[in-house]
């Protein structure tokens, strides 16, 4: 059998610990190239650098930084890098979890998300901020032995997130809801020119609603999410009469 191609990026940067935890992971699991950014990119989401260029430098050891995002690793690792598909996309481990609405912000699940696309089995790994990371590494591992067998209908990426101490186990979860507080804080300069800093000191809190990723994270299991690009609205698509009630009717 062919070995695997394993292509891992992140959005904390080349140079973060927790990438080096991935790395040392999908090592067992076949040849794996590290693609990531030259320096931290979280919460860029799935965004891409049309208007820029990009470099790529190498490191050596099968291990590049790149200056664009996360989703732009992908790209350039998958055509210009690797020059074919890879069996597998992961992405983290992130320094901080990714729970309930934190996906759609996430550079490290946006990078799952390009994988997804190019045609690549993918997951995003992600910690809590005062985790473990060994720890992480042998239960990301037992994920990865395992999620072969759980096969995924097309479009989908698994989110994982870690808890701080050693899991009780994993998780098969929906995703909460979060509220951010403090999110836009201003400030000045020494000229006293107001700046504004998104995010302030005081994390999220989690609703943590019963079968919610953010219930599991923070129970102590690692929580396991399907995720899915097509985001249309199942319980409004079923309903074209009403649809057509209100916007057709009297239509020209």
């Amino acid at each position: 059998m062919e070995e695997r191609l394993i292509l891992i990026t992140n959005d904390d940067g080349c140079w973060a610990p927790g990438l080096a935890a991935l790395h040392r992971v999908a090592s067992r699991f076949g040849r794996v190239v590290a693609v990531a950014p030259d320096r931290n990119r979280s919460a860029v989401s799935s965004a891409m650098s049309l208007n820029d260029i990009l470099r790529l430098h190498d490191l050596g050891g099968d291990r590049y930084a790149c200056t664009g995002t996360p989703v732009d690793c992908v790209l350039v690792g998958i055509r210009a890098v690797l020059k074919r598909e890879p069996d597998w996309v992961l992405s983290g481990i992130n320094h901080g979890f990714n729970l309930g609405e934190d996906v759609f912000y996430s550079g490290t699940v946006g990078a799952a998300f390009e994988g997804c696309q190019q045609g690549a089995r993918s997951v995003a790994f992600s910690i809590d901020p005062q985790g473990d990371l060994a720890q992480a590494e042998r239960w990301a591992g037992l994920f990865l032995e395992r999620w072969e067998a759980m096969e995924l209908p097309a479009n989908r990426i698994w989110n994982v997130n870690l808890p701080k101490g050693e899991p009780r186990g994993f998780r098969l979860c929906g995703q909460d809801t979060r509220k951010y507080h403090d999110l836009v804080e201003e400030r000045a300069d020494p000229r006293r020119t107001p700046y504004f800093w998104i995010g302030g000191e005081m994390g999220p809190t989690y609703a943590q609603g019963p079968g919610s990723d953010a219930e599991a994270a923070l129970s102590g299991y690692v929580s396991v999410t399907p995720l899915r690009l097509d985001l249309a609205c199942p319980e409004v698509m079923g309903r074209r009469k009403d649809f057509d009630r209100t916007f057709n009717h009297g239509a020209p």
